[in-house]
């Protein structure tokens, strides 16, 4: 390889750092993510230079075509439907990688083949992970875990069979060498299906973070395969960085990466007593299935019923010219945190929400934003939604900041959100989010709910802040309707 190409790549490289370094802050966000995509052209100019493939027509045929999906996606892709696009840009980065790798079977030694095999392994798990995480996302698959039966175990064996063929791929040629190719690709196919397919609740920014980071290694190694240099850097800085993010947010949500891969989040609530009878064993969850049904009619109901009866008896009580409502509560508070989470992102509120801070910021009010790490649907969702509603950056805090400060504050404003202020996930052991640390909104004196309704969030888990007997207001329905209704009576 030509020294020259070398430097040019380490020269790139360093661009794509700078570019990545610049998003970390709103002012420059925008200029480091056009940093970032100019240095990727440039290398893809140079990969066609140094290559000399300059003349090959087909190439620029491809590119068009990408040029103008990339453009379509761009015009018409909606800030909501964001987390999907991730994915599915997730998945077609590993697919690219699995062609390099494909392609790059029969090179000569037994690194290459050994690098293009692992390519294909990986880049099928990103693709078939994203496709399975964009198509939940996109509510077209169940949103909910999908668990079958000894799913943990078939999850680590077609991981190991993987590798297995991965392995075996060094030393074989001919016939066997395309034996494990195919086998490569069933099983990797096979392991990102499993282990996409049970995830759910709060571990799906968690399983966003982890396909991305895989979609940057795929990248890395499949630069390894043909001997670019320039992909081996940005491949490598974009799964090492993806990494950290991953390990990040599962330490923040007390979770392991291998648990979330193996589908082993789940927490039993007590010991399983051993029965042989499998017919009896399966009326009894269909029969806890039924009852756990119930249970969340028969809370929703309460629910419902308190709200009303805590007006009607709220209203001779209420002082004189003074009624006991949402908008009365914010506008005598000095303290407000702001809770955004999915459902502000379906119902785009973002703005509504910019403006309700607005309003109680003139009237003298501190207005903070708290920000759990697994809010939305993938990393930095909120964040993303609250820059684009001009929010200064300045009063996002995340979750471990602004914790103790919910019992001091005067109101929270909870606009979308369910699992990560759910005070169950302290003690309701055997459900999707036992053990994930919740802003404690439960702690706030007074609390002003702006959701769609009192369903439980998307790990479907019954939250009991909307059944507290005082100091809760459930403002139903669109957001959006909710806030600007709340802006305009807050005297």
């Amino acid at each position: 390889m030509p020294a020259l190409q070398i430097l040019i790549s380490a020269l790139l490289a360093v661009l794509v750092l700078a570019g990545i370094s610049m998003m970390s802050k709103v002012r420059t966000a925008v200029a480091g993510n056009l940093l970032s995509a100019l240095a990727m052209l440039c290398g893809i100019v140079a990969t066609l230079l140094f290559s000399g493939v300059v003349s090959v027509w087909t190439i620029y045929v491809s590119i068009l075509v990408g040029a103008l999906a990339g453009s379509l996606l761009a015009a018409r892709v909606k800030m909501i439907q964001m987390p999907q696009t991730v994915a599915l840009f997730n998945g077609l980065g590993g697919g690219a990688s699995a062609l390099v790798g494909l392609l790059s079977i029969h090179g000569e030694g037994a690194f290459v083949r050994f690098t293009a095999l692992l390519a294909v392994a990986v880049g099928m798990v990103t693709l078939v992970g994203s496709l399975i995480a964009a198509g939940k996302l996109h509510r077209v698959l169940p949103q909910k875990p999908v668990v079958w039966k000894g799913h943990a175990l078939c999850t680590l064996l077609f991981l190991v069979l993987s590798l297995g063929f991965v392995v075996a791929g060094i030393f074989a040629a001919g016939t066997g060498l395309t034996v494990c190719v195919a086998g490569t690709f069933l099983f990797a196919s096979l392991f990102g299906l499993w282990f996409s397919l049970r995830v759910g609740g709060a571990d799906m920014p968690i399983t966003i973070s982890l396909l991305n980071s895989l979609s940057g290694v795929a990248g890395a190694i499949a630069g390894m395969a043909i001997g670019d240099v320039f992909l081996v850097a940005v491949g490598g800085i974009v799964g090492a960085s993806g990494l950290l993010l991953t390990q990040i947010m599962c330490r923040a949500m007390n979770r392991k990466l291998m648990s979330i891969l193996t589908g082993g989040t789940m927490k039993p609530s007590t010991p399983t007593p051993v029965i042989e009878n499998e017919e009896l064993v399966q009326r009894i969850m269909d029969l806890e299935k039924k009852i756990q049904a119930l249970e969340a009619m028969v809370a929703d109901l309460e629910a419902r019923v308190k709200v009303l009866d805590g007006q009607l008896k709220a209203a001779p009580a209420a002082p004189a010219g003074e009624a006991p409502t949402a908008a009365a509560v914010l506008s005598r508070a000095k303290d407000v945190i702001i809770v955004p989470g999915y459902g502000m992102a379906l119902a785009q509120a973002q703005h509504q929400v910019r403006q309700l801070a607005d309003k109680l910021e003139s009237r003298g009010a501190r207005v903070r934003y708290a920000i759990h790490p697994v809010a939305g649907r993938m990393p930095g969702h909120m964040n993303v939604l609250l820059a684009e509603a001009d929010v200064d950056y300045e009063k996002l805090y995340e979750m471990d900041a602004i914790n103790d400060d919910f019992k001091n504050t005067d109101a929270v404003v909870v606009i979308g959100a369910n699992d990560v202020l759910n005070p169950a996930a302290r003690n309701a052991e055997g459900t999707p989010i036992y053990g994930m640390p919740v802003l404690n909104v439960d702690e706030a004196p007074e609390v002003i709910v702006c959701n769609f309704d009192l369903k439980p969030g998307y790990a479907g888990v019954e939250n009991p802040i909307y059944t507290r007997d005082k100091g809760v207001y459930l403002e139903l329905g669109d957001a959006k309707e909710t806030l600007l209704r709340l802006i305009s009576e807050i005297a």
